[in-house]
Formats: structure tokens, C-alpha cells, sequence
């Protein structure tokens, strides 16, 4: 089971990201998107976990211009530092 955080790593929950690589994900109607790095993004939770993927970032990439539509990705510990993959705005 895992506990939510409010913040890790100088991250914070709903805080707005910008995204240091290409991230792919499904849309809620399962639509594959790709989106390119510098894309923006928004930090939906953090989480720990007691086993190997340590802390996770799961964050919220709109799709489209109505933020209507958009992927969730999610970086953790297994992926290597945060840093790598996101940037803080």
C-alpha cells in the first residue's frame, strides 16, 4: 500500500511541470497520444512505496487546448531522480 505526500524532492501535489522528455500515455477513450518533451504537465499525487519504486510522481499532460482531454505518466524512483524528467515552472 502506498502513502500519498504532499511534496518530495522539491515537488509539490497540483504544481506545474514541465516535462524534460517525450512521454506516451492513453486518454481516458484509451487514444494513444505522444507528447513532446517541454510539454506541460501538472502533479496530480506523489506517493511512497515500501518497495523498489520508492516515491512516484504520477503527473496529469493535457493533450489539447481545452485541458478536456489528456494522459497520465508516472516517474518514480526505478526511473531514476526526478530531475531527469521533470522540471519545476
Amino acid at each position: 500500500m502506498a502513502q500519498l505526500l504532499k511534496e518530495a524532492f522539491g515537488f509539490k501535489t497540483e504544481q506545474r511541470v514541465r516535462l524534460k522528455i517525450e512521454t506516451k500515455g492513453a486518454d481516458h477513450e484509451d487514444i494513444e497520444h505522444t507528447m513532446p518533451a517541454g510539454s506541460i504537465g501538472v502533479i496530480d499525487h506523489i506517493e511512497v512505496y515500501t518497495n523498489d519504486q520508492g516515491i512516484s510522481f504520477h503527473v496529469w499532460i493535457p493533450v489539447d487546448d481545452t485541458n478536456e482531454r489528456g494522459i497520465v505518466n508516472v516517474f518514480d524512483q526505478l526511473d531514476g531522480p526526478i530531475t531527469d524528467f521533470l522540471e519545476a515552472l
